[in-house]
Order: structure tokens, then sequence, then C-alpha cells
């Protein structure tokens, strides 16, 4: 694969570096380790440069790329000039942003000056004449921003894979396990230590399952929190469902997801729903629900272990810990795949032309282009033979919608979204954990059986909730040394628990979700998680940042 400035990701030539100087405060290979706000912190009181900062993390990537597959597009010369910058601004004695001189990465269908946005596709090779209102609101901020990474073409699947740029691997397991998916390139680089913050958009877990998968913690803002667009020319799925999605942060720190959103966070959301920090927020005062299933897809022992072990160290801690019965998840699971096939097949055409499609994204072009009247004779058919998770929740509700169709749907996402705040109240709860997906990190293409999996994540788009995942566990011996016993003939149930024998040692987290606007109470609750869990043995971020990946896989 060539990326589109006619490198090799996985090779990313680039100038020599030369050797740094001596760091006394921490040796070079070990600064890919530190986080953002350390970073930032480092460079103001002169322990570091943003130079030796860039240029520890872009050896870092000429390390790890081989394996992970992580960066898109490289933009280490950029980098190095922007570093130069901030240096002499750092020695100019000038006020220095809350980001200065600190190496960040974007997701690669982000817009970043001077780059293609390709989402994936081949004919897609102009470069952008700005940068996205996210990227800008970085540099504002004096982040160095170091590389693009790879996404899921047209960010429609929970793998990293497409034409242009190849696979993103976990890497946990390069050989064996996904990154996640869409925004993969940017969790499987934050864990490997080639960026320490990064950006990712989310419009049905893209930023949260692959945190979840790779190991890191990752933010998917209220929709309108943090101000971003689509590139031109995107225009595969319908307004509606694009008001589903977020821009926000990944990293391996809690207050890195905290700074971040002190920057990207946009004025105009300021005025109305000003962004409290979470040091405001006192944990303890909140009272917390949690949910182990939604009744529609169970959990994998590890998924399902890891939200029992939050909850009850929470408890431990004196928070109010309870059960929440989720009201009609199944609604939020239809009508979310109602919206986002309601462009029809029609709007993936536009949009990608005559590029090939990867089969993931092959299989859902087909599935949204058959008529309402096929695809509800064929769930007929699905339910018929066992398949009843596809034949009800799923198939029936696919296809192209009418403007009065598309109107009911939003009254319909409007009413759910009331009932739910509605019985958070009465169920007496501010903060809700829950699984982020059914499985660890998935094999290397089995989305192709697990198509319409993201039922604990897409919840809280279709809800407009702010939702984070906090990485916390790793999935242990006994939870991955055989398939679950799984009587169901459903394939979606049992490719899930396919998923599960050799996971062990694969990174697990915990979703946090709170009311829209809230974001400072997702992040008050993940920062106490990541305290509470953060100096056990099997806490996974920051565990590869330095280190060794492992090179053979299941």
């Amino acid at each position: 694969m060539m990326n589109i400035h006619g490198q090799r990701p996985d090779t990313l030539a680039s100038s020599d570096i030369s050797s740094p100087e001596a760091i006394s405060h921490v040796s070079y290979a070990k600064l890919p380790e530190l986080g953002a706000a350390e970073m930032a912190r480092g460079i103001k009181a002169g322990r570091w440069t943003s130079r030796e900062l860039v240029e520890a993390h872009i050896a870092r990537i000429r390390q790890i790329q081989p394996l992970i597959g992580a960066v898109a597009v490289p933009l280490f010369e950029e980098a190095r000039r922007a570093a130069a910058e901030a240096d002499r601004l750092t020695a100019s004695g000038e006020p220095l942003g809350p980001l200065h001189g600190v190496p960040v990465s974007v997701k690669e269908s982000l817009d970043a000056a001077g780059t293609p946005s390709t989402w994936g596709l081949a004919g897609r090779t102009a470069p952008s004449s700005e940068d996205d209102p996210a990227v800008a609101a970085l540099r504002r901020a004096g982040a160095v921003v170091l590389a693009k990474t790879n996404a899921m073409q047209l960010l429609m699947g929970c793998e990293t894979v497409n034409p242009v740029f190849g696979r993103t691997s976990s890497p946990w397991n390069p050989a064996g396990r996904s990154s996640g998916g869409s925004s993969g390139g940017e969790a499987a680089l934050i864990a490997a230590g080639g960026s320490p913050l990064g950006l990712g958009t989310d419009v049905g877990g893209s930023i949260r399952t692959p945190a979840h998968f790779c190991g890191v913690h990752g933010l998917k803002p209220t929709p309108g929190r943090v101000a971003s667009r689509p590139p031109a020319g995107i225009v595969h799925i319908c307004r509606e469902a694009a008001e589903m999605a977020s821009t926000g942060p990944l990293a391996r720190k809690v207050e890195d997801l905290a700074l971040a959103m002190d920057v990207l966070a946009a004025p105009e959301t300021l005025q109305v729903h000003p962004l409290q920090r979470p040091g405001e927020t006192r944990p303890a005062e909140l009272r917390i629900g949690y949910y182990t299933s939604d009744g529609i897809l169970p959990p994998s022992p590890a998924v399902e272990r890891a939200v029992l072990d939050a909850a009850e160290a929470l408890r431990a801690r004196g928070v109010t810990v309870k059960p929440f019965r989720l009201p009609e998840p199944a609604l939020a699971l239809q009508q979310f795949y109602a919206l986002m096939s309601a462009a029809g097949a029609e709007g993936i055409a536009e949009t990608a032309g005559t590029d090939a499609l990867v089969p993931q994204v092959e299989g859902i072009r087909r599935s949204f282009g058959r008529s309402r009247t096929a695809n509800r004779m064929l769930a007929l058919i699905l339910r018929g033979v066992g398949q009843k998770i596809a034949g009800t929740h799923i198939v029936p509700c696919l296809g192209r919608k009418t403007r009065a169709e598309l109107g009911q749907a939003v009254e319909l996402r409007q009413a759910y979204r009331e009932k739910f705040a509605a019985e958070m109240e009465r169920q007496q709860v501010d903060v809700l954990l829950s699984p982020p997906f059914l499985t660890p990190a998935i094999p290397h293409d089995h989305s192709l059986a697990m198509t319409y999996e993201g039922s604990y994540a897409l919840l809280y788009n279709y809800l407009g909730m702010p939702a984070g995942v906090v990485s916390l566990s790793q999935v242990r011996d006994g939870e991955a040394a055989v398939m679950r016993v799984v009587r169901s003939r459903d394939r979606l149930v049992r490719a899930a628990a396919q998923a599960d024998p050799n996971s062990a040692g694969l990174p697990v987290g915990v979703q946090v979700a709170a009311a829209p606007w809230r974001e400072d109470r997702v992040l008050a609750v993940m920062d106490m998680l990541e305290k509470l869990f953060r100096d056990r043995p099997d806490y996974p971020p920051g565990k590869l940042a330095a280190a060794l990946l492992p090179i053979a896989g299941n």
C-alpha cells in the first residue's frame, strides 16, 4: 500500500533522526510514555523541547508502524518545522498554549490543510485547502500535528481496513486482532506510544470501540460540543444520521481527555452549556447506575466482569452504585440503523463513485440498497431460521427512507431521548456504566460475521449523550480458554462467542455515559476509575507505549 504522499506507510521514509541531547529527567526512549499534559508542562519548565518530543515520537512510529499500520499520512517534516517554531516561542518568553509543542495525531477522515481526506477511497486525492475546525483548534492551542491515522473505509465498521492504506492491527496482537474502527489508527498509535493524544470521530462507537480494543481511553462528546465538519463529497449518510456524530479525543490518560476538551469545545456551545471541569464535579456525589447486558447481545465474560469490577470499586469508595434497567434498548438499535441506512445505497455510490469497496462496506451497501419490501421478506426468512437479532432488530429497518419517514424517525428519536432521560431520573442515576462492546478485540475480518454488532456503543449516539471508554483490565486466562457455550442458533451471538478463545491479555474497557452536555460527569467518573485501577498489574494504558510489540499472534 502506498500513502497519498507516495510513501509506504510501513516504512515512513524521512530524513535521518539526529541524536538528541541528553534529557535530564527522562530518557529519550521513554518520552513517548508521557501524557500530553505532562509533555506540555515539561516544555514550559524547560525539561525537554518540542523538537525532542517530536523526534522521539517519529522514532517510535518508525519502530511500530510495520507491525500495526496505524499511520496513513506521516507529516514528519511539517512537524519538525512546527516544533522548531514552538521552541523559538518557548525561548522568547511569549504566552504558550495549553498544548504548546506537544505532538498529536488526527484521524485521516478529518481535513488537515495540504493533505487529502480519502476516507479509504483511492479516488479522493485532492488535498484539503483548510483544517477541520477541530484540527484547527488543536493547532491554535500549540499542538504539533505529527500524522494522520488510518480509518475504516467510509468510517463504516468496527475494524480499520481500506484499499488505500491497508489494515490497522491491535498493538496487543498485531497478527491476530483488529484495532477496532473506525478510528482504529488513532487508538493503535496512541496505545503503542506513537502519539500521546489524538482526534477521532464517532457515529456508532468509532472512538469508543477502538479505545476498548487497544487499551486506551476515549471520549465521544455530546454532538455539537466539538465543532467539526465532513469533507466535501462525503454524503453517504443523511443529515439526520450525521447529527448523531461527534468528534472527540483519545489518550492514555484521562487528564489528557479533559485538557483536549478544554481546547476543543466550541465557543458557541459554551454560552448555552458551559463545560464544567471534572475537578469541579465530585464523583462521590454522583449516583451511578450500571448494566452488564442490553438484553440483545450477551457480552463476553471479561467484558461483563470489568463492568462489575468498576461498579464494586466505586461502591467501595462510598459512591452510590445500583443496577439500571434499560428502557426499550431494541428500539434504539432498530431506529439507529433506520437512520443510518436512510440514504440507501445511492448515498454510498455517490460518495465512493467507482472506487473499490472492502467486503465489509460492500455488504453494508447491498443491505442498504435492498428495497424495504425485500428487506422485510428477508427478515421473515431470517427469523424462520433462528437469526432473531438480524431478522427482528436490524434488517426490517434498513433501506432508503422518504422525507416523511425521516421526519417520523426523528420524532421517534426525540421521544426516546425524553423517555430515557425520564427513566434515569426515575431510577435516580446521574452516570451509567456499561460494556463498550460485546467482546474484546475481534480477530481480523471477524466483523464480516458481526456487521451489526455495536448495540452497546450506538445507544449513546442515538441518545445524543456524551460517553467515554476507560480502559481498566485485561482478559484473564479462564475467560479466554474455551469458547462460551452458546445454545442460540443466532449467527451474531455465535460469532461473538468465537472471538473469546485465545483472547487472554487483550485489554478491556468500561463505558461511562451521562446526560447531554455533562462531559464533566463522564470525565470525573473516568478519572476516579483510572485512579482506582492504574496500580493494578492488568491495567492496560501505558503498558505498550515504549515496549516491544508482539509479532506472533492468534
